[in-house]
C-alpha cells in the first residue's frame, strides 16, 4: 500500500475486519449481513427449499464472471458446493454459517464444526458453532430466540435442542472431506481422520 494514508490503511483494515456490519468476538470473524429469507431460497446442492436456520450456510461466489450469494439448507451442502466452485474454477469470496448455540452469523473459516447425532436439513448432523461455544454446546446450551427473516417478514425462532456430539471437525477437514453417498445417505464416520 505504498503512498497509502495510515487512515486509508486503518480504513481497509477495519473493513476487512469486521467493520460495516461484521465483527469479532473471542477471534471469531462475524459475517455482515446475510440476507437469506427463509423460505424462499434453494439450496443449490439438493435443491430443497432453505427454511431450517439451525444448520443453514451461505456463500458469496464468483463463478465465471458472475458474483453472487447461494444458501444452503445443511452445512454439508455448502460444503459440496465449496469444491464445486473450486471445480469450475471460481473463487468462494466468504462463507456464512450459523452459530448453533446463539444463532450468530460467523465466517465458516473460523468455526469449529460439530458431527452430531442433531437433526439437519439433510440429516448430515454437522453443526457449526464459534470456538468459544463449543463446550456451552456440549453442555446443552442454545441461546435464543434468534430474529430470522422469513416470507411473512422477521420473526423470532426458537431453537431446538442440542445433540449428541460425535465428532470435532475444522472447515479445511468439512470442505475436503463430507460428501454425501447414494441416495444423499451420510456416512457416519466421515470426519474420522480429520
Amino acid at each position: 500500500m505504498a503512498g497509502a494514508s495510515l487512515g486509508a490503511v486503518l480504513a481497509a483494515v477495519w473493513w476487512r475486519w469486521g467493520g460495516a456490519g461484521g465483527g469479532e468476538a473471542g477471534g471469531v470473524r462475524r459475517c455482515g449481513e446475510v440476507r437469506l429469507v427463509y423460505g424462499r431460497e434453494e439450496c443449490p446442492v439438493c435443491k430443497m427449499v432453505v427454511d431450517y436456520p439451525p444448520s443453514a450456510a451461505a456463500m458469496r461466489a464468483r463463478v465465471r464472471g458472475v458474483e453472487r450469494w447461494y444458501f444452503f439448507d445443511d452445512v454439508g451442502c455448502m460444503a459440496v458446493w465449496y469444491r464445486e466452485v473450486k471445480r469450475q474454477g471460481g473463487e468462494v469470496l466468504e462463507v456464512c454459517v450459523r452459530d448453533r448455540v446463539d444463532g450468530s452469523w460467523i465466517r465458516g473459516e473460523d468455526a469449529v464444526y460439530l458431527a452430531t447425532g442433531e437433526f439437519t436439513a439433510m440429516q448430515t448432523g454437522i453443526v457449526a458453532v464459534s470456538p468459544d461455544n463449543v463446550e456451552a454446546y456440549k453442555r446443552g446450551v442454545v441461546k435464543g430466540p434468534w430474529r430470522i427473516e422469513t416470507l411473512d417478514g422477521p420473526q423470532d425462532y426458537s431453537p431446538p435442542p442440542p445433540g449428541e456430539v460425535r465428532g470435532v471437525v475444522d472447515f479445511k477437514c468439512l470442505v475436503e472431506k463430507f460428501d454425501y453417498g447414494a441416495a444423499w445417505s451420510v456416512d457416519p464416520n466421515w470426519h474420522r481422520g480429520c
